[in-house]
């Protein structure tokens, strides 16, 4: 006899496989044949999966079409199955997989059109925070700002592609009728993905600027974020950087990252 746990994982892997002799003895026909009572439960599982996925990824499915879309939802499962009866989180390895899978072809370029949804999605449901308001400052001495560490809004996400991503998302959402060829070569985009009022917004940023958010995002002073602006961008402004920044709700509220010498 087996054990419950050896059921489920024998059953678990009878969904995958094609061929599912090991638990075939274990379950009972009761007018319907055990190889087509797997096969209903083997068809739940990855038309579930694909319509999820497709949810989560509704541009890719229109860039590669239907039934390729169907194609690397099955390969994808079979090596990100999901962990959880929630299959609201499988896509976040789907970028990953199609950058490993896509690498060194002229569609690479969707990988990074899937960070983009994925960022996207993932914005949407990010939970509220206070943004920065420059008032804060005010409890700090003008020394202590380079020490300054800043959080990014939990409502916003960082990406970085060298390809026109934001305009490939553009053009292929669900109501735009698609005329536009898009060169693969006009980019690099530099976008901050973030959750407004009333829906996602999705802005292009200038190289410093987006360097000093993401130093930001990893946890370092306004110093250190200042630095690595100026070195993406040697015509960086500080000012207008910081003031965009407040403006897009990009930044939580200000701490000390250590206590300056007295």
């Amino acid at each position: 006899m087996l054990s419950l746990r050896e059921l489920q994982r024998y059953f678990g892997a009878a969904l995958f496989d094609s061929a599912p002799q090991a638990i075939m003895p274990w379950i009972c026909s009761d007018g319907l044949d055990v190889e087509s009572r797997i096969c209903l439960y083997r068809n739940n599982l990855l038309q579930g999966f694909r319509k999820a996925l497709a949810l989560e990824f509704p541009v890719i499915q229109r860039l590669v079409g239907g039934d390729y879309f169907d194609q690397l939802a099955l390969v994808f499962q079979g090596n990100y199955p999901s962990r959880s009866g929630n299959l609201h989180h499988i896509g976040e390895p789907f970028p990953q997989f199609l950058s490993g899978l896509l690498a060194g072809t002229g569609y690479s370029y969707l990988a990074d059109v899937a960070a983009l949804e994925w960022a996207h999605l993932i914005a949407m449901g990010a939970p509220e925070a206070r943004p920065f308001d420059p008032k804060a400052l005010l409890k700090f001495s003008s020394d202590s700002f380079p020490e300054l560490c800043f959080t990014l809004h939990p409502g916003c996400r960082l990406l970085r592609s060298p390809y026109p991503v934001l305009r490939i998302w553009q053009v292929n959402q669900s109501e735009a009728e698609v005329t536009e060829i898009i060169d693969l070569d006009s980019g690099p985009d530099r976008i901050l993905v973030r959750r407004g009022a009333d829906d996602v917004e999705l802005h292009r940023l200038l190289p410093g600027e987006f360097a000093l958010l993401l130093v930001l995002a990893n946890g370092a002073t306004l110093g250190n974020a200042y630095d690595a602006a100026c070195g993406a961008d040697p015509r960086f402004n500080a000012g207008e950087a910081l003031c965009r920044a407040v403006a897009l709700g990009a930044l939580t509220q200000p701490r000390v990252s250590r206590q300056s010498p007295s």
